[in-house]
């Protein structure tokens, strides 16, 4: 192979294992350990995207986070009985319940969010200024572009002829 094929491929391995170690239920753990935070991994996921996404109903979570309606009903009940969310009438629907995370919730996403950055700043000990800038912009370059292929392809989504092809 060429040095442009093994570096795409080298790339393509490192993305390909980043993915898989940091969906590992060990690195959610390691990150709540890191934010001081003593939460089930599982929830914790439920609980962030609730904070980036809410008020937001059952059907519309299980689907961001890839569940089944009943695993994420469940979740958000232990979420509510914790006080880290409320549930409430959506404003557009009365039938629909909604959650949204509590004053005690924000609390523990925001200390997530300080365990992220420990993390990171962990594993960038000792790279330089330049090689962290570089890492954030091609990082954001590459992100930017994924999101892309992926809005693209929902929009496509929607033209397809319905039934059977």
């Amino acid at each position: 192979m060429n040095g442009i094929m093994d570096e795409a491929e080298d790339y393509y391995d490192v993305w390909l294992g980043m993915l898989a170690r940091t969906s590992r239920p060990g690195f959610r753990a390691l990150l709540l350990d890191r934010a001081g935070v003593n939460l089930d991994p599982e929830l914790a996921q439920y609980l962030v995207t609730i904070d980036l996404r809410g008020p937001i109903g059952v059907l519309e979570l299980a689907e961001q986070l890839d569940q089944n309606h009943p695993k994420a009903s469940r979740s958000l009940a232990r979420l509510e009985q914790a006080g880290l969310v409320r549930r409430a009438a959506a404003p557009h629907d009365r039938r629909v319940k909604t959650a949204e995370v509590t004053p005690a919730g924000r609390d523990v996403v925001a200390a997530i969010n300080r365990g992220r950055r420990r993390l990171l700043d962990e594993a960038l000990a000792g790279w330089s200024d330049r090689d962290r800038q570089d890492l954030a912009r091609l990082t954001r370059r590459f992100s930017d572009r994924v999101i892309a292929l992926i809005d693209d392809a929902d929009r496509g989504a929607g033209d397809e002829p319905a039934g059977p092809a």
